[in-house]
């Protein structure tokens, strides 16, 4: 309980450190710029050195975003670190959200609390994530809505769909298999675990993203 709490403050922490760090650092992708805040929401501390190295000191300047360049752009690692934590931003959010909800609504799957929390969150980490990738498909240039729906659900489904699976099998071992109960939103010790289990889907999700940026499904960050 006292490490969880310890996790949490670090965590609120980290974030709005990064929030206020990064006036001095504009990112040339606007959802970026609330990207890197959620980030330090479920990488207390780690998340603040990540932002340095990742987001803070990327140059603003000599980004060209046209498919062109981006079909000639070598994918590294990093991309796919940064690429992750987009997709993370949108699957944080909505699960933070989702989460209260779930609580309230008393939703249930197949006679599960915990697959009713799930399905919830899903849909909300989904419907959030594909925004996430939307924004930026309309401010590189899209200018049909609906392409730049199509290109985002394309670009960031697999990515959602594993991030959203390594975080819920993480849940699941921490409550030892039990599928019945309904998760405790309202403890020090949930939003603990979620914060380990979030992390857990982002380290699993990184592959994911560079073979979809190798495959030129997404676009680097």
């Amino acid at each position: 309980m006292f490490l969880y709490s310890l996790m949490i403050i670090a965590s609120v922490c980290t974030a709005l450190g990064i929030a206020w760090d990064i006036r001095h650092h504009p990112q040339h992708m606007k959802v970026m710029s609330v990207t890197w805040p959620v980030t330090g929401l479920y990488m207390p501390v780690f998340g603040w050195f990540v932002w340095q190295a990742l987001g803070a000191h990327k140059r603003t300047d000599t980004h060209d975003h046209s498919a062109h360049s981006a079909h000639h752009h070598t994918i590294s690692w990093r991309d796919a670190c940064v690429s992750a934590t987009h997709c993370g931003a949108g699957c944080v959010t909505g699960d933070i959200i989702a989460a209260p909800v779930a609580a309230f609504t008393k939703v249930t799957l197949a006679g599960s609390a915990f697959f009713g929390h799930t399905l919830v969150s899903f849909v909300a980490a989904f419907l959030l994530g594909i925004l996430f990738q939307y924004l930026p498909m309309r401010e590189m240039g899209e200018k049909s809505r609906v392409a730049a729906l199509i290109k985002a659900v394309k670009a960031d489904t697999i990515s959602l769909v594993v991030f959203q699976a390594g975080m819920f099998i993480c849940l699941w071992f921490f409550r030892r298999g039990d599928v019945n109960s309904a998760p405790d939103t309202g403890s020090v010790t949930f939003w603990g675990q979620m914060i380990v289990a979030m992390f857990v889907g982002y380290v699993i999700s990184v592959p994911a993203n560079y073979l979809l940026l190798k495959r030129g499904i997404k676009h680097a960050m």
